[in-house]
């Protein structure tokens, strides 16, 4: 039996972000369009507000008090565990980017399943006779694995780091139980390349897709450029963006916490090849508009609490970020545009 899919962190009870709900039996990823331009009104934050003459009380003065020191605390302790996991990253690459051990294979099952699931719902794609590029598959093939089952006619991964040494050597088999139909793992393409040039990918491709790996990316202009030109006429690119903090045990608590840290700082201390970008979910909508695809637009899936997002003090430059920081992951869906019939006559 296959376990349900946590494509996301497990969270406690108590933590500030909020999941949009389920999206078939083994995804817990949100199918409902979540409209972004909500904003309290003036009256509400002006009921709020207290006047001139209404001194702060005592509790409110602890209250701010036992805030500080709670920001304060978030803050430092943030810096202190990334910089131990950029030290880790530096020396070693970023090769362990799932929550999971790639030996648990039922949940890699699981995982595959949902991620493609998720893509499929998401971006509305049909995977018969398409060919399909992935950006940053991890550890296994087995996303491609199932998007060929679904009827997908050429499938290939490209990844800076190549861990496919990290899957269980029963995987395919047990994930051909799984779907019911032999897996040909030999037909699952993979290229080791440089990011963003893919100078070693060729070929055009129908779809192109990610899961929790554009996040990992710096020159994202730069890489939808480069898609864009590896793109057929009318393809589609599908990318699911996990945006928040990635260190597990903070991003319960403070996802933004990578938010909080000016950009020297982050640089110096925190930055390392695959660290987070900081990206938010505008920056890749207008990414792909200014190089070549269209009609780019946002899904919202995991959410920020709006309690969480008011009493959390970020770094000047993303202060003024607005409805971009309620979405902690979500989904960008493109179109490359096909192209015009030749209209020359001899």
């Amino acid at each position: 039996m296959i376990p349900a899919c946590d494509a996301g962190q497990e969270r406690p009870p108590n933590n500030p972000t909020r999941d949009s709900g389920a999206a078939g039996a083994i995804c817990n990823l949100s199918l409902e369009f979540r409209r972004l331009d909500q904003t309290p009104s003036r009256q509400g934050l002006n009921t709020l507000m207290p006047t001139a003459s209404d001194p702060p009380t005592t509790s409110e003065i602890a209250g701010r008090s036992i805030a500080a020191v709670r920001e304060a605390a978030l803050f430092g302790l943030g810096l202190g565990m990334g910089a131990a996991n950029t030290v880790r990253h530096r020396a070693r690459g970023y090769v362990n980017p799932r929550p999971f051990p790639a030996t648990d294979v039922q949940r890699t099952i699981a995982h595959a399943i949902c991620v493609v699931d998720h893509l499929e719902a998401r971006g509305r794609v049909s995977w018969h006779d398409k060919r399909v590029l992935e950006i940053g598959p991890g550890s296994d093939l087995a996303t491609g694995a199932v998007m060929m089952h679904r009827g997908a006619v050429s499938y290939c991964a490209v990844d800076l780091f190549d861990n496919r040494e990290q899957a269980d050597p029963t995987l395919y088999r047990e994930l051909a139980s799984a779907l019911g139909s032999p897996t040909n793992a030999a037909a699952l393409g993979f290229c080791q390349t440089a990011f963003p040039e893919l100078p070693d990918v060729t070929g055009e491709w129908d779809l192109i897709v990610s899961n929790a790996t554009l996040e990992h990316i710096e020159q994202i202009p730069a890489l939808f450029r480069r898609l864009a030109q590896l793109a057929a006429p009318g393809a589609q690119m599908v990318h699911h963006v996990d945006a928040q903090t990635h260190m597990r045990w903070i991003r319960e608590h403070d996802p933004w916490n990578i938010l909080r840290y000016p950009s020297a700082l982050y640089d110096r201390a925190l930055r390392f090849p695959g660290a987070p970008n900081r990206l938010l979910a505008g920056d890749y909508v207008r990414a792909a508009q200014a190089n070549g695809w269209s009609e780019a637009s946002v899904w919202g899936d995991a959410q920020a609490d709006e309690d969480y997002l008011s009493r959390t003090r970020l770094a000047q430059r993303f202060r003024s970020a607005g409805p971009d920081l309620r979405l902690l992951t979500f989904t960008l869906v493109a179109s490359r545009q096909a192209r015009a019939p030749d209209s020359h006559t001899s």
